[in-house]
């Protein structure tokens, strides 16, 4: 497990809502080459349909899609990510959901699993399941944190993250990370103890984790 401070390195439903929507312009502030076009969420007319209830994908789609009317650029909001990929083992990404449900936080992917776009949008809907949890695949995003391991607990603030520099990194001052299989109530409690700086956005997310806040 990893402490990396960027130097260096369940709440309402429209407070989940309006959390994802600021993420999401915050993330689509990075530029992606022209060649390989900017990544995103699986086209939900092209995904299969599940045969349980799943998150509804074509919201999480138009979501990230575009730059939502709600999200006021250089809007300085904190926010909460984790970083994981479909390699890790079930019961981790079983765990980072069940977590992410109440603490809000947005999971991010790198890319497409098993290069196909209908295998992706199956593996998605039988993670997340019934549960209020956002998953986005933004690539850049990786790169914009410094994500170099999954899985990776990441705190930005929307605003100063999306000034991303020329080298596709947020500024340093702008984002903390916390690297390894440690539980989302762990990293965020490593973080107000050793990050004062970031200490009450730390504790705010945690009484989330916790129920202790509605």
């Amino acid at each position: 497990m990893t402490f990396a401070l960027a130097q260096v390195v369940g709440p309402a439903d429209s407070d989940l809502r309006v959390a994802r929507e600021r993420m999401g312009s915050a993330l689509n502030a990075v530029d992606v080459p022209k060649a390989t076009g900017r990544p995103t969420v699986p086209d939900p007319t092209r995904l299969p349909q599940p045969a349980t209830t799943g998150p509804d994908i074509a919201r999480m789609a138009e979501i990230y899609r575009q730059a939502p009317p709600s999200s006021a650029p250089g809007k300085d909001v904190p926010e909460l990510m984790v970083f994981v990929s479909f390699s890790l083992p079930k019961e981790t990404l079983q765990r980072i959901v069940s977590q992410a449900e109440k603490s809000g936080a947005v999971l991010v992917l790198r890319g497409l699993h098993g290069n196909s776009l209908t295998r992706m949008g199956e593996e998605i809907a039988r993670l997340v399941g019934d549960r209020k949890v956002t998953a986005i695949i933004h690539p850049p995003a990786f790169k914009q944190f410094k994500v170099h391991q999954v899985p990776a607990l990441v705190l930005a603030r929307s605003g100063q993250a999306s000034k991303v520099g020329e080298d596709g990194c947020a500024p340093g001052s702008s984002f903390i990370r916390v690297d390894g299989d440690v539980t989302q109530d762990y990293a965020l409690d490593l973080i107000e103890r050793q990050a004062p700086v970031w200490a009450e956005v730390a504790r705010r997310y945690a009484a989330r984790l916790s129920g202790s806040r509605p």
